[in-house]
């Protein structure tokens, strides 16, 4: 392989430490030396890993020298978001109420990755208690965007430190979670690719929940390959097929609805170029209003987000009273108590309203192969315009999870894939498909990307 470690997908690596080429030892220490350096003040990671990270190395080599690798990732180095259950290790949902917290065993999806022999190079930064797009921690400190040296702009959240750890070349590939854009906003903003699953298709055994009826496991990587990889090992399963993909099989629907309301007219301008693009190349593009999007939004804005109702229930204990709310990062303390406000009518309502109209989407979605949108509709504020201010970061927050929250809510899968950039930043597409249909979406990933990866240049 030609390309540096830091740049290369964990399947080419896999493939080096395969063919002999590559120490899983050496890569290990490769990776856990280039965090020393570039994090010093642990913006990314907030702990390594560095005895376990070591030891499953070395076990890695002594099984590729055996002829006994464990699968295709076997030797390769990851990071796991901070709210994933880590054996002997402090796990605090970037939350310093939590500090202490030691689990006495592992999520049951790192479990998996384990058992496929990923290494765990440690627990990367996140917004607290998971709750926030933009990936603001006032607490742990917030890791500046990978794509501007020169402005630090939000890194998208709450997934903040699985992101920048790949786009800085501090890990090959990520685990976050996705509640309701976690994995899609932060891999958007840099130029990742991000995989929010389908609701239940991996465990939650062991993850710390914000919203137990939304939150969903999910990869961030350099490619659809990877996502397509990794997925499986944690589902304990076989990967989707990607093998002749082809874009010109694709029927995609353009959601004409709120998803490009509040769409900075460069990032619309850049996702239009990008399916015009997949066009060109032989897919087939429909545009026609989503209904079901317009009346989910409106269904939440009237009355309250599951996510802060349930994100209230599970955190309670640390908002109960007011020392320990004082505490909390302001930015999440103010979304928190609203959940707390909210009535179990508005709650009972919400929910059998995302049902229905969840049912009525999936639907009108049989026709097609996925349905197109921007990822996230705005590029990443500077951190200093929204860290302390509330109004600003409201409203950059809610424009930030605009388009993400939906499947959620909806309990769609969806894909985000790098399409383009805007002054250096990186813009996604985001791919949604039905419930259950996340090998179907990687494959229509794997047919789009080559085309999409065409307009980073």
């Amino acid at each position: 392989m030609t390309r540096a470690w830091q740049d290369s997908t964990a399947l080419e690596l896999g493939r080096g430490i395969a063919a002999g080429s590559i120490d899983p030892v050496e890569l290990t220490e490769f990776f856990l030396d280039r965090i020393a350096q570039d994090d010093p003040n642990h913006l990314v990671y907030l702990r390594t890993t560095r005895d376990r990270a070591l030891a499953e190395a070395k076990a890695a080599r002594d099984r590729a020298a055996a002829g006994l690798r464990l699968g295709p990732l076997d030797g390769v180095p990851i990071s796991w978001k901070d709210l994933y259950d880590t054996a002997g290790i402090e796990t605090a949902m970037g939350s310093p109420q939590l500090a202490g917290r030691i689990p006495e065993r592992d999520a049951l999806v790192l479990e998996r990755a384990t058992r496929a022999g990923m290494v765990c190079l440690g627990k990367t930064n996140l917004v607290e208690f998971a709750l926030g797009g933009l990936g603001i921690n006032n607490g742990t400190g917030t890791p500046p965007n990978a794509c501007d040296d020169v402005t630090p702009r939000c890194p998208g959240g709450s997934s903040s430190g699985a992101a920048t750890s790949v786009a800085r070349g501090l890990a090959v590939a990520a685990i976050g979670s996705d509640t309701g854009g976690s994995v899609r906003i932060p891999a958007s903003w840099n130029g990742l690719v991000g995989l929010k699953t389908t609701f239940g298709a991996l465990p939650l055994d062991g993850v710390m929940a914000l919203s137990p009826s939304l939150d969903t496991v999910g990869p961030l990587t350099r490619d659809v390959a990877d996502a397509n990889a990794i997925f499986a090992a944690m589902a304990a399963a076989q990967p989707a097929d990607l093998s002749g993909a082809d874009i010109a099989d694709q029927t995609f629907l353009v959601a004409d609805s709120i998803v490009w309301d509040k769409c900075d007219p460069s990032v619309a301008q850049t996702v239009e170029a990008a399916i015009a693009a997949l066009e060109a190349a032989g897919a087939k593009v429909e545009r026609a209003p989503v209904p079901e999007f317009d009346e989910i939004d409106d269904v939440l804005n009237r009355h309250g987000g599951l996510v802060v109702a349930e994100g209230y229930h599970s955190w309670r204990h640390c908002l109960d009273d007011e020392a320990k709310l004082a505490r909390v990062d302001p930015v999440v303390r103010d979304r928190m108590m609203q959940g707390k406000a909210m009535t179990a009518t508005d709650i009972a309502i919400a929910r059998e309203e995302a049902a229905r109209i969840g049912a009525a989407l999936h639907h009108r979605m049989t026709a097609y192969s996925a349905v197109l949108a921007p990822t996230v509709p705005i590029l990443p504020p500077a951190i200093a315009d929204v860290a302390t201010d509330a109004e600003a970061y409201g409203k950059a927050n809610m424009a930030a999870l605009n388009n993400t929250r939906l499947g959620n809510v909806l309990t769609l899968c969806a894909l985000t894939i790098p399409c383009g950039q805007v002054s250096g930043l990186p813009v996604g597409l985001m791919l949604m498909g039905r419930p259950g249909t996340d090998n179907a979406l990687l494959r229509i990933g794997a047919a789009a990307e080559p085309v999409l990866r065409d307009l980073m240049a």
